[in-house]
């Protein structure tokens, strides 16, 4: 369940990072065009797909810190050989 969680919040990071960033390249790409309708166009194309990815890639996160986490080796009053 873990990993399946994992893999959720780092595939819908990935995809909101990418939309977001393609809804404001199209904007500045309509200010420098001077086109209004591109401005618009851009989230209200990419709006919809962009929050949807936040909300998963949130609710993965949140479910996430209920799993207990992994032991590490080498942290802090780790035995040394």
């Amino acid at each position: 369940m873990k990993k399946a969680l994992e893999f959720i919040f780092w595939i819908a990071l990935v995809a909101f990072l990418a939309l977001g960033a393609l809804i404001v390249l199209g904007q500045l790409l309509g200010v420098v065009a001077l086109s209004p309708g591109l401005v618009e166009g851009a989230a209200s194309a990419l709006n919809w797909s962009a929050f949807s990815s936040a909300t998963a890639c949130a609710l993965a996160a949140f479910a996430l810190q209920y799993f207990p986490k992994e032991k590490s080796t080498d942290g802090p009053g780790a035995e040394q050989s």
